[in-house]
């Protein structure tokens, strides 16, 4: 099995495949973002959240008047926003590294296809009641996280710059 995949991946162009690697990622991360959006906003998660910390102060939601809690909620959206913004580019400093033949990008796209296989297999079963959607793009994204995590592996030689020892 091993070898079948190593054959595969062997005749695909190494420097194609990071490129392809790298484009997916990128539209499995905002497609995820967007998941995590729209979830975010269909358990009414800021509404919560303001009214958890305002429990937390001893305080009475009813203390607050309508246009106060809703530039607190407005606040707590805005700072998930920037949230998931962090996270995509976090990622896409990692990525256009990986572009570059960096092998401690590579160690970081191995990882986070790794967890990003793990974290939608989970999702296929506990989407927080995302729907149909929800569930179709996890089990499609399970296989394609699968595929780049195996081919990234099995084309670490050929897609990074491994430094040379020196000799004694």
């Amino acid at each position: 099995m091993k070898e079948k995949l190593l054959n595969h991946y062997k005749k695909l162009a190494p420097r194609q495949f990071v490129a392809g690697v790298v484009i997916v990622l990128v539209i499995l991360d905002i497609l995820n973002g967007l998941y995590l959006k729209l979830s975010w906003a269909k358990n009414s998660l800021s509404k919560n959240l303001v009214i958890l910390i305002i429990e937390r102060m001893k305080l009475q939601a009813t203390d607050f008047d309508h246009g106060t809690m809703s530039q607190i909620g407005g606040l707590v959206d805005k700072s998930f926003d920037f949230f998931l913004f962090l996270i995509l580019m976090n990622n896409l400093f990692f990525y256009l590294f990986y572009l570059r033949k960096k092998i401690w990008a590579q160690g970081y796209v191995l990882f986070y296809t790794f967890t990003g296989m793990i974290f939608s297999g989970f999702m296929i079963f506990d989407g927080y009641g995302m729907g149909l959607g929800w569930m179709m793009f996890n089990l499609l994204a399970v296989p394609l996280y699968a595929y780049l995590y195996f081919g990234v592996k099995c084309l670490k030689n050929e897609t990074t710059l491994v430094p040379e020892k020196k000799g004694l």
